[in-house]
């Protein structure tokens, strides 16, 4: 039993060691990120390209590019998905799935046609969400693909897996996000907003503030639901607490914030703001 892996991410050398454990001989790319090449056995073999093999299945675990029609008509696909398909097809899909209130997150082991995250579902593995960190999350995304990558693979190499086509009418999708993206939205109901600060811890950026057309991280927070008409998006009080916020359904309460791009320290938002201010909208 011989099969490609071509991986990156965070599921990296977790998913070769898992599919290491069910077939004889592994064809690495060489493109692969060092920390996978590194867990080559003598009997794994390097190739530059997935045509360098006459195997005829490919494992792609968070590999970046698209596959090509003419790919397709060679060798068969197989990847592993950070989110229980139909749901969340596309790029960054925890943050998607949190903000939008998932009682369950999970992976998907998936056959690739031609368009993004849509082929047949393999298998998927899901774990209860109970507002774990992002960290904790891929943590347990990695572990469930360590445990089973191996095994589904090799299920459905030998045929003892029916590939089951996907929900269309339940598809959802996800986009690849960027630093504008952590800028927190003043107007939202609270429940987003909290929704939205479990979804950006490490290692991803903290919730951003724009002031004076810099980025902030917010490091500490309160949402206070004290719902009525005021000036949404401005500072409008600051005690011990920190610098009171006024949200469309009550205040956002930041103390400690600190530039971003590394190397800053943590500082009182009370420093670089006072009560009246009206924070960036826009940069």
């Amino acid at each position: 039993m011989e099969i490609i892996y071509a991986g990156d991410s965070h599921y990296g050398a977790g998913a070769l060691r898992s599919i290491q454990k069910y077939f004889d001989k592994v064809y690495l790319p060489v493109r692969n990120p060092q920390d996978i090449l590194n867990e080559k056995r003598p009997e794994d073999q390097i190739i530059e390209d997935f045509d360098d093999s006459d195997c005829g299945i490919v494992f792609l675990g968070g590999y970046p590019d698209f596959i090509t029609q003419k790919q397709l008509e060679t060798k068969t696909y197989v990847n592993v998905h950070g989110a229980l398909l139909p749901k969340y097809r596309g790029m960054h899909s925890v943050f998607w799935a949190i903000m939008n209130g998932e009682k369950q997150l999970g992976i998907t082991f998936h056959l690739v046609n031609a368009y993004m995250d849509a082929g047949d579902i393999l298998a998927q593995y899901a774990f209860d969400y109970e507002g774990q960190s992002v960290a904790s999350i891929l943590a347990s995304v990695d572990e469930l693909v360590e445990r089973h990558a191996g095994e589904v693979l090799y299920d459905y190499a030998q045929g003892r897996i029916q590939p089951v086509p996907q929900d269309e009418s339940a598809a959802t999708y996800g986009a690849r996000r960027n630093l504008a993206d952590c800028r927190i939205e003043f107007e939202w109901p609270n429940e987003r907003l909290r929704r939205f600060f479990l979804a950006l811890t490490p290692p991803y950026p903290y919730p951003m503030l724009c002031i004076r057309g810099e980025w902030y991280e917010t490091l500490d927070y309160q949402i206070v639901d004290r719902a009525y008409f005021g000036p949404v998006g401005r500072a409008v009080y600051v005690d011990h607490q920190g610098v009171w916020i006024k949200t469309g359904e009550g205040f956002l309460i930041v103390s400690k914030v600190r530039k971003t791009g590394g190397g800053y320290e943590e500082v009182e938002l009370k420093e670089l703001v006072r009560i009246g201010y009206r924070f960036d909208k826009r940069v």
